[in-house]
């Protein structure tokens, strides 16, 4: 009789056992990352937003009341802050943002994005001179980011995990200008990034000292915009104003 009762008990102790592992296993599987939570009007761009296009959205919606200087009465952006913040900040702040107009029903995703790069382009921008650092990048960088930033360089295919693909939208439009700076300067542990702080080219003659590595972050930045005129867009829009007139 005892010999029974202790079996239904250790039957009762397994049996709860399982139910607490279930319950606690599923629930630690669960990556809140991966949850869809309701997003408002957001998306990644379909490709690489127009500083051209930002500039002009910008004087017609953003000019009167924010400014890149001192201008009485306006509020001004500064590049400390544009360093500290994300690209999807800036873009979700114009869009749903409750201290800030939205522009959700006044601009396309498209055109909201082209606004943030412009911002983004004209206090931060290209390099003070982009062909020196696009050789330095080249014969540092390139061999694991590729000469377009890809992510495709020579020995990518060795490298686990892969190097950083500077045109992925999804990454590189959620770091900030400081985070881009960081790894830069003290590398990625367990990767092939190593800290580039303060090291020797010995070839070009020249130390990778703070300056240039913002001088880096700028180049690195410049894959995620276009300056110059898109002229399919261009070419699309004077067909379809030709075929409506």
């Amino acid at each position: 009789m005892v010999i029974n009762m202790n079996k239904k008990k250790i039957k009762i102790f397994l049996m709860l056992m399982i139910m607490i592992n279930l319950l606690f296993g599923c629930q630690s599987n669960i990556n809140l990352k991966n949850v869809s939570l309701p997003q408002d009007d957001f998306a990644y761009p379909t490709k690489d937003p127009s500083v051209l296009e930002g500039k002009k959205f910008f004087a017609q919606n953003c000019a009167q009341c924010h400014s890149f200087g001192t201008e009485a009465g306006k509020k001004s952006f500064t590049l400390k802050y544009i360093n500290s913040v994300t690209p999807s900040e800036l873009f979700k702040i114009i869009t749903s943002d409750k201290k800030h107009p939205s522009f959700k029903d006044k601009l396309t995703i498209k055109d909201r994005w082209d606004i943030v790069m412009y911002l983004r382009y004209a206090l931060f921008g290209y390099p003070e001179n982009l062909e020196d650092t696009k050789i330095k990048f080249g014969a540092n960088c390139a061999v694991c980011h590729g000469t377009r930033g890809f992510g495709d360089g020579d020995i990518h295919y060795f490298l686990n995990p892969p190097p950083a693909n500077f045109n992925q939208f999804d990454k590189f439009y959620e770091r900030t200008d400081e985070h881009l700076f960081d790894r830069i300067s003290n590398g990625k542990p367990w990767t092939a990034m190593p800290p580039w702080a303060n090291r020797v080219d010995k070839e070009k003659h020249f130390v990778f000292d703070e300056k240039f590595r913002w001088e880096l972050v700028r180049y690195v930045r410049h894959f995620g915009y276009v300056t110059e005129k898109d002229i399919l867009e261009e070419l699309k829009t004077k067909e379809l104003k030709e075929h409506n007139e």
